[in-house]
């Protein structure tokens, strides 16, 4: 049965329950009692931690039931009809023109082996001209004939996010759907798109419905929000009220959890003089000619945490994936503390090296299979008992349910978090982060920072991580690099480098930070 809004309505959820499939009917279900209604032009914010249940509602908006769901009861209406009991027809007509979702997986939305052009083509059924889709990339900051004919893997994150933010506007929505649109971005970045998202929205009048972890993210881009905690919306109002004014004890938590540039999670410890890394005029060419390091000397010493930072492109994801053998190494070298060559291919490293340097990805789905349990991924190349993989899960504020559950029965930050658990399973002298963080809200990503402190104090593990969030590096290592186009241009301890930058990107990052520290 189709069941048609008011005339004012775009959005309404009615009383809305979804369980997991063939779980007990006591469980706690992924949404609860959801009811929810969102005008024509209306903006709203959709806030709360992995597994609130933000993404499972917001896909239900889109006529989407994630597989191992099933709707308890309830009536999603989007545009005037119920998506999910809607004809294939009448879905091809209300897809990417009257309904657009923008993905959390930027490399889940994008063809890798499509252009750019292509995959415009793909979304206007091929009506589109070279012309239009000039003007499409233009519109969300992407000028340039260049962009048509690259393929995602030669476009950075913030590149990829705009490129799926045009798709999805190119048919002219009336309601666009967005979820986590900044997670994989750093901050400057991240905060650029959002400008450019709120001039479209704006300007075209398209109502929007934002999912995010991030309280800042919401707040820049939405007139109400909406806090969601175990499946349920525990508040819901105007932005700026509920935010200056929290009345739920999970929304008052989210507010005081943010990172803030003076407070410390993990103080600072005397390290050895044992080195676990060392690299000399370290270059690494990505494609033909981009450099994505250029000349890097550093040394990372046994218990020292380094936190690296910089823009969309900068070259540190590339650091990382050399260091653990994932990207060729083009000149200078780089070696682990016992004067092995790290340049040496992954299938071609010895077990012992493969077990001292982990890495936990900015995309926990390049570390799960999407076929395997928890309990079967964590294992495989750790051969931990379930007992030991229990264990390991608890650390990240997993329970037990999770051993038998596979990555789509998970949220991104449940699935960051087991990708977290299984590196620390190999017990590594040397743990690399990249932008683990991204997909958590802020009283889980507290809770998972103080959980690798703890790790880092015990074990005296070697870590580098990486992340947009200045304020959250700052709070965590001993040392911070700033990288741009490759080069190292800015480095020093945590109190130089925030209190005295040199560097103006750096100096944007605090600045940011500050600004979302005040909300």
């Amino acid at each position: 049965m189709i069941t048609t809004l008011t005339q004012s309505q775009i959005l309404g959820f009615s009383n809305v329950t979804v369980r997991i499939k063939n779980e007990a009917r006591d469980s706690r279900p992924i949404l609860e009692a959801i009811g929810l209604q969102l005008g024509h032009g209306e903006t709203l914010g959709i806030v709360g931690g992995s597994g609130s249940g933000k993404s499972t509602l917001l896909r239900l908006a889109a006529g989407v039931l994630t597989p191992g769901l099933v709707l308890d009861q309830g009536e999603v209406t989007t545009v005037g009809k119920n998506l999910l009991v809607a004809t294939p027809a009448e879905r091809s007509n209300i897809y990417g023109s009257v309904v657009a979702l923008v993905a959390q997986s930027i490399g889940e939305s994008l063809t890798p082996h499509l252009t750019v052009l292509s995959h415009f083509r793909d979304t206007v059924s091929g009506e589109a001209v070279d012309e239009r889709v000039l003007e499409s990339l233009a519109e969300v900051g992407l000028g340039g004939e260049k962009y048509l004919h690259r393929y995602p893997h030669q476009l950075s994150g913030g590149e990829r996010q705009r490129v799926l933010l045009a798709l999805a506007l190119v048919r002219s929505p009336q309601l666009l759907l967005l979820d986590e649109p900044t997670s994989a971005l750093d901050v400057s970045i991240g905060s650029e798109v959002l400008t450019t998202i709120d001039r479209l929205q704006r300007s075209r009048g398209f109502a929007l419905v934002c999912v995010s972890h991030d309280l800042g993210v919401v707040s820049q881009i939405s007139k109400r929000i909406a806090v969601m905690n175990q499946g349920r919306i525990v508040e819901l109002g105007q932005t700026s009220q509920v935010l200056r004014s929290p009345s739920h004890e999970y929304t008052k938590a989210l507010v005081s959890s943010i990172p803030k540039l003076d407070q410390r999670i993990r103080e600072s410890s005397s390290q050895s003089n044992e080195r676990v890394l060392v690299c000399r005029g370290l270059q690494i060419v990505r494609g033909q000619t981009t450099r994505a390091i250029d000349s890097l000397d550093l040394e990372i010493k046994q218990g020292e945490v380094v936190g690296i930072i910089g823009e969309s492109g900068s070259g540190k994801s590339s650091l990382l994936s050399a260091i653990c053998g994932l990207v060729s190494v083009t000149g200078g070298s780089l070696h682990d503390g016992d004067g092995y060559d790290l340049s040496t291919a992954l299938q071609m490293r010895p077990r012992e090296v493969l077990s001292s340097i982990q890495m936990v990805f900015q995309n926990p789905d390049d570390s799960l299979n999407p076929m395997r349990t928890v309990a079967q991924s964590l294992s495989r190349y750790t051969h931990a008992t379930n007992s030991e993989i229990s264990s390991a899960l608890l650390t990240v504020g997993l329970g037990e349910q999770f051993l038998t559950r596979r990555p789509r029965e998970m949220s991104g930050g449940e699935k960051q978090r087991a990708a977290i658990a299984r590196a620390l399973l190999a017990e590594p002298r040397l743990l690399l982060l990249d932008e683990v963080t991204s997909a958590l809200d802020v009283t889980v990503q507290a809770a998972v920072m103080k959980t690798l402190a703890d790790l880092q104090r015990k074990l005296n593990i070697a870590m580098i991580i990486v992340s947009h969030d200045i304020a959250l590096v700052a709070s965590f290592v001993d040392r911070i690099l700033v990288l741009r186009n490759g080069q190292l241009v800015e480095q020093g301890s945590v109190d130089d480098v925030i209190k005295s930058p040199r560097d103006s990107y750096t100096q944007n990052l605090i600045n940011i930070s500050a600004r979302r520290a005040a909300i």
